[in-house]
């Protein structure tokens, strides 16, 4: 059952985009230019499906691209000086006892797509694919060039109505059909332009921030606690400069930023920034307040579970972390 409903999610994301599309060009746009191909024609809709072939390419990397699982068999490397997260009342590698599997930084268990996800950011019913490290980048081209192609469609259709209501005569105006698509589509892309490209903004952010959005209400639950004296700030360990940031997730060659292409990285271990204090500080600080890791858990439940037990299967505690170093002490 959840399989058929993912699909017919995918499936009604698509007719959207498609309806968008080219229901503006057949009945709004090519009668007002007089049914005939012409230059003026071909300069207002190429660009535009150039992209919308962006939109439907992004979207299918996205939906059939592998966010990323952690592999069987690995194991945290204890002798690496790469960090890695740690239980906060055993001391003893996140574990998830749902795969049996040890967990990487940033991963979360989803209980949608039932696996660990490589630095999960969320599971999204449009996709019908949680969005993590490999397919994040595709995500992201996804979010723009619907933001931008939306904008686009919003403008052209606005041009035909401008049009229609300073016609000089009856034969200008537009037609009982033209008219009825000049509401539909106004109606299906005012609400995608403005719900996406709000919620592109947000993760244009978490971009340029090198977050997740999980990570995100953790930082916002923890500026709480600094605001009310609970504890001392901490500084985001991953957040590496937005340069870096941005490189990190859609490449070195600033120019194929919005081309796709497969994300770096494993996804079994990040750079973190220096100076920070990594994670240890942010999760020793984060794990003495009780209520920050019961809203924590409930704050992202529907999508993902920290089952961190021991590799026994017992319960190891939940939620707090912290990096180890080489040496196998904590780091400060």
């Amino acid at each position: 059952m959840g399989r058929l409903v993912g699909r017919l999610w995918v499936g009604f994301t698509l007719s959207l985009i498609s309806f968008i599309s080219y229901s503006s060009q057949i009945f709004i746009i090519w009668p007002w230019y007089g049914r005939t191909l012409s230059i003026p024609l071909l300069k207002l809709l190429v660009p535009f499906n150039i992209l919308v072939g962006m939109i439907f390419w992004n979207y299918i990397w996205t939906v059939r691209t592998d966010p990323g699982t952690v592999p069987k068999g690995w194991k945290p490397d204890l002798r690496s000086s790469e960090g890695y997260e740690v239980k906060k009342l055993t001391g003893a590698p996140r574990y998830c006892r749902t795969c049996e599997r040890y967990k990487p930084p940033r991963s979360h268990h989803c209980r949608q797509c039932k696996k660990c996800v490589l630095r999960m950011d969320h599971h999204c019913p449009w996709v019908n694919n949680c969005v993590g490290h490999f397919n994040y980048g595709h995500f992201l081209r996804f979010l723009f060039f619907v933001d931008v192609a939306c904008s686009y469609h919003f403008i052209m259709i606005s041009m035909r109505a401008w049009h229609a209501m300073n016609a000089s005569g009856f034969w200008q105006g537009p037609s009982t059909s033209e008219l009825v698509f000049l509401i539909l589509n106004y109606a299906a892309c005012t609400p995608v332009l403005l719900l996406v490209g709000g919620f592109s903004l947000y993760h244009f952010y978490c971009l340029a921030s090198n977050q997740t959005t999980i990570e995100g209400w953790e930082k916002d639950k923890v500026a709480t606690l600094v605001r009310r004296g609970k504890i001392r700030d901490i500084k985001f360990p991953y957040h590496l400069g937005v340069r870096r940031n941005i490189r990190a997730v859609l490449g070195e060659r600033a120019w194929l930023w919005c081309w796709p292409q497969p994300m770096r990285g494993s996804g079994l271990n990040f750079p973190v920034a220096d100076g920070t204090g990594k994670w240890e500080e942010f999760h020793r600080d984060r794990s003495r307040m009780g209520d920050y890791n019961g809203s924590r858990h409930r704050a992202h439940e529907w999508s993902s579970t920290d089952a961190d037990v021991d590799e026994s299967g017992t319960n190891g505690g939940r939620g707090g972390s912290r990096l180890r170093s080489v040496e196998g002490g904590d780091l400060v």
